[in-house]
This record gives C-alpha cells, structure tokens and sequence, in this order.
C-alpha cells in the first residue's frame, strides 16, 4: 500500500453521513475524504464540518472536474445512481455506488460499460454481504456443514424510511425519485443476500402491495424464488412492521442455520458432523462488520489493485430480480430470470 485513497463523495444525505462518511473516517491509514457535494449547500457544509472535509461542491461535475480525488461514494437517490456513477466513470473516478445500482436494467448496463470503457472499478453497496454473521454463513454453507442447503428464508422489515431510518428528505416515497418502494430499498438487499448465500435464481414469484401507508410505493413486498441448483426461498420485506423476527434461516440436508440479526449467529448440525452429537450451536465470534467493513474492503481494494467484492454484475443481477418481481406481481406470473 504506497500512497491513501482519496475520497469524493457525492450526497449528504443521512447514508452519506452514517454509513460511506463515517466508514471512510474510521480508516485514515487507508484514505482520506477530501471532498463532499450536494446540491444543498448548507447540508454538505454540516457534512464537510463534522468530518472535517476540505471541499464542498453543489454540482457533482464540477467536483470530478476540480476535485483532487481518487474515487467517489454515489449516495444520493436511486434516480440519479446511474447518471453520477457514469459521470465518475468518464472522469476516471472509481465508484462504490449505493443500491439499487439504479432504476432500470438499461442504466444498470450502461454503468457497467461505461466502468469497462474507463478501466474503473465498480462497487455497489450490499451491506448485508459485509456483516461478519453472513461472511461466517457463507464459509461454513461453502464447507458443507449443514449440507447441500434446499431452503432460505429472509426477513428484513421495520417500521420505514423517517421512523426506523433517519432519511433527510422524501425521496424514498417518490417513486420517480425511488423507482419503488420496500422491494427496491430492504428486498434488494434480502435477494442479494439469498444468491450471496444459497447461489444465483432462476425464477420469481412476488405479492407486492402497499397496506399500511398512504404513499405511492409499495410498503410490502413477499417474493417466493427458484435457485438455479435446485433450492427454494422466500423473502418479505416492508416498511411498515413494528418490532419483530429479523434474519435468514438456511435449511441443509445435514443441519440449519439461523442469522437472527439481534443475537449471535446460531447453527444446529445434525448426523455426525457436530462435536457431541447434533445441537444448536451459537458462534459469538461473528458480530460487527456492515458498512464499516463495506468502506474498508472498498478502498484496501483499490489499494491493492484487486477486483471489488460486489461489482457492477452483481449489482444488475440485483435489479433484474426486482424489475423480474415487479412483472411477477403486476401480471400475476412465475418470472423466469
């Protein structure tokens, strides 16, 4: 590692702040966040002011221009993903965009082409991929402790955007802003989870609607998918649920495995593969991660010349899933990806 990351990051909004910002500010060794833009000037200036960045910008082209950086964060509305993360592109910015990579699958490939034109790096930001449970879950899936996995479950639901989250501003309710609602916010993640998990799907089935909120997105969402090896899963997402049961359950042949995101992540193996017999076993050694180590694997990343961990192809198949579900529901039919 010869030199630091230098860090642009375009969005002040609250997943600038809690996440990419303060990410960043916690690995100084790595990089430095030299500048911040937002079109709300006084936004990015309580921004610049707590991480105490150089420059502050209104117009993401002028600071791509201006701008002595390396890369950038994209962290503004999902309408505005593909457009920006293109920009940096053209500039020689590499990007670590958050999701939904964008709004539709011809951005999404636009994005892409315009990285692998540039020769830039192309992150997009699956959170869930970085908590330390799910890297655990991954490895131990990949050892065949539970055996040949056939069934996953996924929860991810709370109480929405401005109560469970501190959104800035509206956007999340605007669906041309948002391009959908609690599928394209929590569900996009949930099926990123399930193929970073179980493997890639072949076929979706979604209930989509919107129950509790008067709003123009769907505030529900229950998918049911296929796996392309022959598994099962299915995922509910919403923006309106009070307290309750978050996590993943991955069913094996030879056991199961539940990641309850407020407890340890706990494996029950059967047969002959647990030490003194079949049982659940929790593993306290798999809390922490998320976006810290998003940022963190991000830069050391470009760093090391190495590809990033989530790349603009995964960050498509993404989307396909969700623009699949939005078909599945609209017209009442299995979508075959």
């Amino acid at each position: 590692m010869s030199k630091k990351i230098k860090i642009g990051v375009i969005g002040a909004g609250a997943i600038a702040e809690h996440a990419h910002l303060n990410g960043y500010s916690l690995i100084p060794e790595l990089c430095e966040i030299r500048a911040i833009c937002d079109v709300n000037k006084a936004r990015a200036e309580e921004m610049a002011a707590k991480f105490k960045i150089p420059e502050v910008y209104t117009d993401h082209k002028e600071m791509l221009l201006k701008a002595d950086i390396d890369a950038v964060s994209v962290c503004t509305p999902n309408k505005f993903h593909a457009p920006q993360t293109i920009d940096a592109c053209n500039a020689g910015k590499h990007v670590l965009c958050e999701k939904p990579m964008a709004t539709s699958i011809k951005e999404c490939e636009e994005m892409i082409e315009a990285a692998v034109r540039n020769n830039i790096q192309l992150m997009v930001g699956f959170t869930h991929r970085f908590y330390n449970y799910n890297q655990k879950a991954r490895k131990l899936i990949l050892e065949g402790v539970i055996g040949k996995p056939f069934m996953i479950r996924v929860r991810f639901a709370h109480e929405g955007p401005y109560i469970s989250w501190p959104a800035k501003s509206n956007w999340f309710f605007n669906k041309e802003m948002a391009g959908g609602g609690a599928l394209l916010d929590m569900g996009i993640h949930a099926l990123d989870i399930m193929r970073f998990l179980v493997g890639d799907i072949k076929d979706i089935s979604a209930n989509i609607n919107t129950l509790v909120r008067t709003i123009e997105v769907e505030d529900n969402a229950v998918c049911s998918v296929n796996f392309e090896n022959g598994a099962m899963g299915y995922l509910e997402v919403g923006w309106s649920s009070k307290a309750g049961v978050l996590g993943i359950e991955v069913y094996g042949e030879d056991g199961s495995m539940v990641i309850d995101y407020s407890t340890p992540l706990k494996i029950y193996i059967d047969k002959k593969k647990a030490i003194g017999g079949p049982g659940w076993v929790e593993l306290k050694d798999c809390t922490g991660g998320g976006w810290d180590a998003e940022m963190k694997a991000f830069v050391e990343a470009l760093l090391n010349n190495e590809p990033v961990p989530v790349n603009g192809f995964d960050g498509l198949k993404g989307v396909k899933l969700a623009t699949a579900a939005y078909k599945s529901n609209a017209e009442g039919i299995k979508v075959t990806l």
